[in-house]
């Protein structure tokens, strides 16, 4: 494959960053100086009340904007940064969190990918777990297992096919073909924005494409009470993302009558994707399946309560 030259062909597209920076333990600074900012014309800063503000010109155009703690939502967001990157006119928006650890070529990876795939809407990559075997840490191993996407082949580029879907902490959007079919992030849950939007862009007949090269790793929850929190939350909001297929009062009963009957099928699938990968790198994962079984038993709990919370607003 010839070798693609990113300053005749990428020099054309603006692009802007985005970073949804909700951790004040993390050092923004640091975190800009393993991004590939030479190729990006402006940096958004989404914050969650936390007053972040700083000038360095190595960083070029930075933009802060401070939501309160209240009101943050990653979905809003999200929103906010794509009609501000179509007001100002960008080509591609790269969507990033402030947990994540770049690659060193990043951002050069997610532009060559738009190049070989031009008709694609959406290029996603590798999130890496961030468990390390000198710093055992129980919750953070077991959190990186328990992410779905991990479940997908990180060593091999394809088109992304139902069921799974890509992650917005590591995501490329070329904005105009997203907002021509009038897409945008669901506001109204708090967490699976991701698998909101797939469903969306599927529906489009929209592409999104597996890039192997276009890697991060993420800082996943190191102590119990966010490792539960973060999977009930997801479990919650699966209700909007899986199954809150109509508004009609009716359909949400039937889902309460007939969930229980669903549910078994769900915990067996939805452990069956994530352990096979995990089991085909080493059989002794097969001994995390008690565990993998309850966790996802809690979280579909969390989705049957929420159908409840639903139907009775």
């Amino acid at each position: 494959m010839a070798k693609l030259d990113l300053s005749k062909k990428t020099l054309k597209k603006k692009i802007l960053l985005c970073i949804l920076y909700h951790d004040k333990k993390i050092n923004l600074k640091k975190l800009l100086n393993k991004i590939q900012l030479k190729f990006i014309q402006e940096v958004l800063i989404i914050n969650d009340g936390i007053k972040y503000h700083f000038k360095d010109k190595r960083y070029g155009s930075i933009k802060f904007i401070n939501e309160p703690k209240k009101k943050f939502s990653i979905p809003i967001n999200r929103n906010i940064a794509l009609k501000y990157a179509k007001k100002k006119k960008f080509d591609l928006i790269l969507f990033l969190d402030s947990d994540i650890i770049p690659q060193k070529r990043l951002v050069e990876n997610h532009l060559k990918a738009h190049i070989r795939h031009p008709e694609t809407s959406i290029i996603g990559g590798p999130v890496l777990p961030s468990f390390k075997i000198k710093n055992f840490n129980f919750w953070e191993f077991l959190d990186g297992r328990l992410s779905w996407f991990t479940s997908v082949d990180n060593n091999l580029s394809h088109y992304v096919r139902w069921p799974y879907h890509l992650p917005t902490c590591n995501l490329s959007i070329q904005i105009s073909k997203l907002l021509q079919k009038k897409i945008l992030f669901n506001e109204i849950i708090q967490t699976g924005e991701d698998a909101d939007l797939f469903s969306q862009i599927r529906k489009k007949k929209l592409k999104a494409f597996f890039d192997k090269d276009c890697k991060v790793e993420h800082n996943d929850r190191k102590n119990f009470l966010s490792f539960i929190n973060h999977h009930l939350k997801w479990g919650r909001h699966q209700y909007y993302n899986l199954f809150k297929l109509d508004k009609k009062k009716i359909i949400e009963f039937l889902f309460i009558i007939l969930f229980p009957f669903i549910y078994p099928i769900l915990i067996v699938l939805q452990t069956f994707f994530v352990i096979k990968k995990w089991c085909s790198k080493n059989i002794f994962y097969i001994f995390l399946l008690p565990i993998f079984l309850l966790i996802f038993s809690l979280k579909s709990l969390a989705t049957y309560f929420e159908s409840y919370n639903s139907f009775f607003k």
